[in-house]
């Protein structure tokens, strides 16, 4: 049977990865008999003839490949290359900056052109400097992931030739490309030190800086390579992402604003100016720059995902909800969550057939009632549970969760981000967490949590105060399992108290005690007479007044988001519920919670949450299942 142009194509690729270098060489050849022009099978046969040192060969192909489609960053990649193989240094050099016109960039071409500026034309070669031969071998194994041999190289070159720059980039990306942040730092600064005029050897000092969360250090590393180049697109992006992280937010777009007018296709700067406009509560503006991100890149699965955000925060659940669907087809593992998240609010119309949505809706049809005034079983948790897994088998989902806490929302914005920033920035504790209290229970077990989020999911409250279920993660807070009523006054609190522990001694049994807390649990450690509850609240510690304008100045400088569209989460076991869950029982295993054999025999999924759990062991005392 004859082949399809694209079945040949694939076959002549799987034979050229496997090595059958005369079975693609055929394969590719068969293609461009019929259609001469076949930008990706001129491009794979001179690949093909690189590696058999026929560079001169492969210059035609690669040509014709680029005239076919010039907007593929490889094919630009290949033809440079080959030119250098073959010393055509003015060829490449002319070819480099046509790529740069069509709008090719980034850290494979910056390393072409500095392998380029180091080269010496003349025809015996300067004895300070490394032969061509091993600069071409170097760019090579990096251009192809071979990291350990351009490691080696790299390392050879800079012992032989120290003042040689390109070597100490390439091995700065190598180090950053491994892992090894402090590595790249140091070969970045040497790059830099041997070229000061070089404004890819600051960028990339700038990134590695970046990474070892030396922000003000990368920030002016940046500044650096845009005086120098003041057209350098990427180090605008940078510079907009190290200013968002310094909470510098105008700035940032002020930044991502200049990428996008020096490159307007620039996708990513698209999105990461509209991460940025969300964080200023400039929604509007968001959502345009996540739609221009899309239309520019419509398999851009991130930026139908932070649109997806926006549409929630601005209140148009269903757009919001066709949003997360694109993301989820585009990456399924990544941002299934996101989708759940919202089904936690929103009742889908539209895309019923989705398997994230069904499996939603089964799980809840999970029966979660039972006697008022009897124990909840283990048994019905694991029950729950079993079935809840089942669900998710049958509809083939793999997807997790980074949240830990299961909430109980009603339509009240805590700001919780806003006021913890105000704490830790200035040493104060804010107006509103002053009439905030929390009736506070600690189970003993993973199942008496998931009792008591099957507790909170059913009790009336009159106020439908918002509550939650969670682990402790955070290393300075003593404690592993929590559940919390947010409450709006120590009156309100006691009637919750009282309450409640009637609740907790008919469903989960008796030494199970309901506190009040007030605030934040950071508090106390700075402010300790803010933890004391007596009788009346004009007995406890009251709001300073002089930092009223401290929270004036800081809501006028940093332009806070407005109060967000938010709804009350519906009642029942919801997806989002059970990945949480999991999480829970991964917690339970780092802690050594003998009870949650009853739920789950299988592997860690979270090694994050349960390496945390274990290392809550040395500094607190070990839970008691008794």
């Amino acid at each position: 049977m004859k082949l399809s142009i694209e079945e040949a194509l694939q076959q002549g690729i799987t034979a050229h990865r496997a090595g059958k270098l005369q079975d693609a060489e055929r394969l590719y050849r068969a293609i461009l008999q019929s259609h001469p022009a076949h930008p990706d099978a001129n491009h794979n046969l001179g690949v093909l003839a690189v590696s058999l040192n026929k560079a001169e060969a492969a210059l035609t192909l690669f040509k014709t490949a680029l005239e076919a489609n010039p907007m593929i960053e490889q094919f630009w990649l290949s033809y440079i290359d080959a030119l250098i193989k073959e010393q055509q240094f003015d060829n490449a050099k002319q070819a480099l900056e046509e790529a740069k016109k069509q709008g090719i960039s980034g850290e494979k071409l910056n390393a072409l052109e500095a392998q380029l500026t180091h080269i010496n034309r003349e025809e015996s070669i300067d004895s300070l400097s490394p032969s061509q031969e091993l600069l071409s071998n170097l760019f090579e194994h990096y251009q192809n992931g071979r990291f350990n041999d351009a490691e080696k190289l790299a390392l050879s070159i800079t012992e032989q030739f120290s003042k040689h720059q390109f070597a100490w980039k390439v091995l700065g990306a190598i180090f950053g490309r491994t892992g090894r942040k402090v590595e790249a730092a140091d070969a970045n600064q040497k790059a830099v030190a041997l070229s000061p005029r070089d404004a890819a050897a600051h960028s990339n000092l700038g990134v590695a800086l970046k990474e070892l969360g030396r922000l003000d250090e990368a920030e002016a590393s940046y500044i650096q390579a845009i005086r120098l180049k003041p057209d350098y697109v990427e180090a605008h992006n940078n510079l907009g992402n190290t200013l968002k992280e310094l909470g510098r937010l105008d700035e940032a777009a002020a930044s991502y604003n200049l990428a996008i007018a020096l490159k307007p296709d620039y996708t990513e700067a698209h999105c990461s100016l509209g991460n940025t406009l969300k964080e200023l509560g400039r929604l509007d503006e968001a959502e345009a720059s996540y739609s221009r991100a899309i239309r520019l890149k419509p398999d851009y699965a991130e930026a139908h995902c932070s649109l997806g955000v926006t549409l929630h925060e601005l209140g148009r659940l269903d757009e919001a909800e066709a949003s997360f669907v694109c993301a989820v087809e585009l990456n399924p593992r990544q941002f299934g969550k996101k989708l759940s998240q919202l089904l936690t609010v929103h009742v889908p119309q539209k895309y019923l057939s989705h398997p994230i949505i069904r499996a939603d809706q089964e799980i809840r049809e999970i029966d979660l009632t039972e006697e008022h005034l009897q124990i909840i079983p283990n048994q019905k948790i694991a029950h729950l549970f079993e079935e809840s897994l089942s669900v998710l088998k049958k509809h083939d989902l793999n997807i997790q969760t980074d949240l830990s806490q299961i909430y109980r929302n009603n339509s009240m914005d805590l700001n919780c981000k806003r006021h913890k920033t105000i704490f830790h920035k200035f040493n104060i504790i804010p107006k509103f967490c002053f009439s905030c209290y929390k009736v506070q229970i600690e189970p003993r077990t993973i199942l008496e949590l998931i009792k008591l989020m099957v507790i909170f999911d059913r009790i009336k409250l009159d106020e439908n105060n918002i509550r939650k279920c969670m682990i402790e993660l955070r290393p300075e807070i003593s404690g592993f399992y929590k559940g919390l009523v947010y409450c709006s006054s120590v009156e309100e609190a006691k009637d919750i108290v009282d309450y409640l522990s009637t609740v907790l001694d008919n469903n989960i049994g008796p030494g199970l005690p309901a506190i009040i807390k007030r605030g934040c649990s950071e508090y106390p450690d700075v402010y300790p007479d803010f933890k004391k509850i007596n009788n009346s609240e004009t007995e406890m510690m009251s709001y300073n007044p002089n930092w009223e304008l401290i929270e004036k100045n800081y809501e006028f400088k940093t332009q806070a988001e407005p109060n967000k569209f938010i709804l009350p989460t519906l009642s029942g076991l919801s997806l989002n519920d059970v990945l949480i869950i999991q999480n829970w029982i991964d917690y339970a295993k780092g802690i050594g919670d003998k009870s949650v054999e009853e739920l789950s025999h299988r592997v860690i999924l979270n090694n994050a949450i349960f390496n945390a759990a274990r290392s809550r062991l040395n500094r607190y005392s070990r839970l008691k299942t008794d």
